[in-house]
């Protein structure tokens, strides 16, 4: 059946349309690198590429056309580009036994969409890290797509204690937030502050791609 499905849909570069990868060598070089930020309750936040061009669109086709295969691809580059440009990083998370915990959707949007993004991408990653994942945050209230919000204060309400913390679950003391898109950063923030009355004690943000400021 998976040699029909890969004759009938063969694998493509989304942007030169060649190779057997969704991102080619090439097109994944012209790609602009994200950036490491510091922002208050985070140890630093980390965004792989620039969410722009090619990038920002192979996220949309993830998260609003249903196409989940990509993801795996995603967490390998992310894994790349984490041990290239940032290896004391990824050695400190390895030492300190951080924990990588996803940003979680609203029950009803991962129905709808069939998967988590964000939690495909962190699981994939762990093992890549070959660090551990758990699912620490539970989102309790559905709330308008953050993208489609302009400003800034208004995003900051819209997610507004939608999180809280899963209590099945021993709450690490050191973590690693995963997103697939960091922008204005009031998501991050909103789950830092969960996170951090729960006792938590070192923070990371990663994301695939984000919004430069």
């Amino acid at each position: 059946m998976s040699l029909i499905i890969d004759w009938l849909f063969p694998v493509r570069c989304f942007g030169c349309q060649k190779g057997k990868k969704y991102l080619c060598n090439m097109c994944e070089n012209s790609l602009k690198n994200g950036l490491l930020s510091r922002r208050n309750g985070f140890e630093g936040l980390i965004s792989i590429y620039k969410y722009d061009g090619l990038i920002k669109e192979i996220v949309e086709k993830i998260k609003y056309e249903f196409i989940s295969d990509p993801v795996k691809e995603m967490a390998e580059l992310m894994n790349k580009k984490l041990r290239l440009n940032y290896p004391n990083v990824t050695k400190y998370w390895q030492k300190e036994k951080f924990v990588l915990v996803p940003i979680p959707l609203f029950w009803q949007r991962e129905r709808w969409r069939g998967y988590n993004q964000s939690e495909l991408l962190t699981k994939h990653l762990a093992k890549l890290l070959n660090l551990p994942v758990e699912n620490v945050l539970c989102r309790e209230i559905g709330s308008k797509n953050q993208a489609s919000i302009r400003n800034r204060q208004k995003r900051k309400l819209n997610i507004k204690n939608v999180f809280r913390v899963n209590m099945t679950t021993v709450i690490p003391k050191n973590i690693v937030l995963v997103d697939d898109v960091i922008t204005s950063g009031a998501t991050m923030c909103e789950a830092q502050k969960i996170l951090s009355e729960a006792g938590v004690q070192k923070l990371w943000g990663l994301s695939l791609c984000g919004v430069q400021k």
